[in-house]
């Protein structure tokens, strides 16, 4: 069907169509590296709470022990945003990943025993490592205004 001004209505319809699908990507990937940064982030935090309780005060280990549990599902939200986002590879499966660690985190402390414990800390740099390259690969989604590539 063609308009007044000689354009193609059908074909303007499915333009606006792709927009609103890209306006969800877009969205989608943009609140993933939100997440992303925000989990980075949450990690660091982590290995700071366990320093305070180390080296500063004992009664600081209760601020470490609860904290994970506020951030550790943002991890199945990035694996869900990455459908919505269309994210595939590593960006996708990766955040699962880092759930399984944290899930692990709770178990070298609750039910391993002797040594084992000490993967505690190998774990810990996992998930630091991990969340570095999520955040890094999805940086480029929290620049806004400009084309994603």
């Amino acid at each position: 069907m063609i308009n007044k001004k000689g354009k193609d209505k059908g074909r303007n319809m499915k333009n606006s169509e792709e927009e609103i699908i890209s306006s969800g990507v877009r969205t989608g990937r943009f609140i993933y590296g939100l997440l992303a940064a925000g989990y980075l982030v949450c990690i660091i935090l982590q290995v700071f709470f366990a320093g305070m309780g180390l080296f500063v005060d004992s009664d600081n280990w209760q601020m470490h022990r609860v904290f994970a549990n506020y951030f550790e599902f943002g991890a199945i939200l990035m694996f869900l945003l990455s459908f919505f986002g269309r994210i595939r590879g590593g960006l996708r499966w990766l955040p699962l990943g880092l759930f399984v660690l944290t899930s692990l985190q709770h178990m070298t402390i609750r039910t391993f025993s002797g040594s084992f414990r000490a993967l505690h800390t190998i774990d810990a740099l996992l998930l630091f490592w991990i969340s570095i390259y999520l955040m890094k690969r999805s940086w480029k989604w929290l620049r806004l205004g400009r084309k994603e590539g």
